[in-house]
């Protein structure tokens, strides 16, 4: 399934500018499995993510920023994700809203930035 969905971001990246409510939908949920898979990765510590439970991009990235705070380029790029696309993604929430607002290009840039990480 996560390969399904960023194989449809990147399928979003090549879509023209303009009010692509769905592709928005797509990058927002890519964006945010490819920086927890990131997080994941990078701290390695399996006990502790899977333990997670709910809030988990917010714990992984509190715990990224203390282990990893030094690198202040990687942690740009994840408070960017934390601030452009809401933990929980559905139709009927207003923290949908900012995602409406938001231009394609943000949302493929960060794509982008969270992939080359």
């Amino acid at each position: 399934m996560i390969d399904a969905i960023h194989a449809q971001a990147k399928e979003c990246l090549q879509a023209p500018e303009g009010i692509n409510f769905e592709n928005k939908i797509v990058l927002s949920v890519a964006i945010r499995l490819a920086a927890e898979q990131f997080m994941v990765e990078k701290l390695a510590d399996d006990a502790f993510w899977k333990g997670l439970g709910e809030f988990q991009t917010h714990k992984l990235m509190r715990k990224f920023k203390e282990q990893f705070s030094t690198d202040a380029d990687t942690i740009k790029v994840l408070n960017g994700v934390s601030l452009m696309t809401p933990e929980n993604i559905h139709l009927n929430a207003f923290m949908y809203e900012p995602i409406l607002d938001m231009s394609d290009n943000h949302l493929k840039k960060l794509y982008k930035e969270i992939c080359e990480l």
